[in-house]
């Protein structure tokens, strides 16, 4: 029995290991949540950042493009060096699913502690304190108002406005709008 039971823990072990893939090198930053190394696409595990082509509110209540401020945050922060990406899945979109770190820092960990993206709590609880703490401080998208990134994608007259003040109903019109046709300026990245 004992046999029987190193030989599938072996097994399980040797699964494990065979499902993670490591991967490094320089990064190019597609968004606030994408990466590619390579001929590679990584996913940032856990998380979620805004779209390129979303607006939130700053502080102001002044519209900004956040989907573009959180990728060339992330790009800047990276600034040209090395990262090690950890994956363990692949998304439906064909992507490596992975855990990043530049320096021995958790990249995925930085963006939601930053505010520029959230904890995506439908695959992964390991970001929710790090949103706790950007919304208290009120960083990145937690400075204004803005639309969480999985609701943006499929926004109506029901979404909720999350963010650090109330927003008045035509500021809400604003951030649901469908703008058909327009895209925000989708000016490259600083730092790559």
């Amino acid at each position: 029995m004992r046999l029987w039971y190193a030989a599938l823990t072996t097994m399980v072990l040797i699964g494990n290991s065979a499902n993670a893939a490591e991967r490094a090198g320089i990064p190019r930053v597609v968004d606030g949540d994408t990466l590619a190394i390579g001929t590679a696409k990584i996913r940032l595990q856990g998380i979620d950042a805004p779209e390129t082509d979303q607006v939130c509110l700053n502080a102001g209540g002044q519209q900004w493009t956040c989907g573009i401020e959180a990728r060339d945050r992330l790009a800047a922060h990276i600034a040209g060096r090395e990262i090690t990406c950890v994956s363990t899945d692949i998304d439906v979109y064909g992507r490596e699913v992975a855990r990043c770190s530049v320096a021995d820092e958790d990249l995925n960990g930085w963006m939601v502690r930053e505010g520029w993206a959230l904890a995506y709590v439908k695959y992964s609880s390991a970001y929710v304190t790090a949103e706790e703490q950007a919304r208290t401080r009120q960083s990145g998208l937690w400075q204004g108002a803005f639309i969480a990134p999985w609701d943006w994608r499929h926004r109506n007259n029901k979404t909720v406005i999350l963010g650090a003040f109330s927003v008045m109903h035509n500021r809400f019109c604003c951030l649901i709008q469908q703008l058909k046709g327009h895209r925000p300026p989708d000016a490259p990245s600083k730092a790559m």
